[in-house]
């Protein structure tokens, strides 16, 4: 029970700090340009599922902790979202690449068209 109440005291230390540091960029931010904050909904929205995985994973690794049975399921858990993660964040550089490889050598790509839509694993 105490490994539970560890990891919970964590991750709200953990968000506890981040809100911190992120609020005292956000000051600094406001001194040097005082435009209205455009409203993101997308990072409010992987804020919650961040929040939502990780104490998913506190949880899982208390529950490995009282049995080891369930490791093969905590596994899946993580690796998962990892590996989604992973795959997305390396389509994402390849899109980029190529617009930069375009971008930097245009006689040599002339004639080739960038399709972001088709972009290929």
């Amino acid at each position: 029970m105490t490994y539970l109440f560890s990891a919970a005291a964590g991750l709200i230390a953990g968000i506890a700090a981040v809100l911190l540091i992120e609020r005292s960029r956000e000051r600094k931010r406001r001194r040097k340009k005082r435009t209205a904050r455009k409203f993101e909904f997308s990072k409010l929205i992987l804020s919650g599922v961040l929040l939502t995985y990780f104490a998913g994973f506190g949880v899982g690794l208390w529950a490995v902790v009282i049995d080891i049975s369930q490791l093969g399921v905590f596994l899946a858990y993580v690796g998962t979202p990892t590996a989604t993660a992973i795959g997305f964040y390396s389509w994402k550089a390849k899109a980029e690449n190529v617009v930069k490889i375009k971008q930097a050598h245009p006689e040599e790509t002339e004639g080739m068209p960038v399709d972001l839509n088709n972009i290929q694993p």
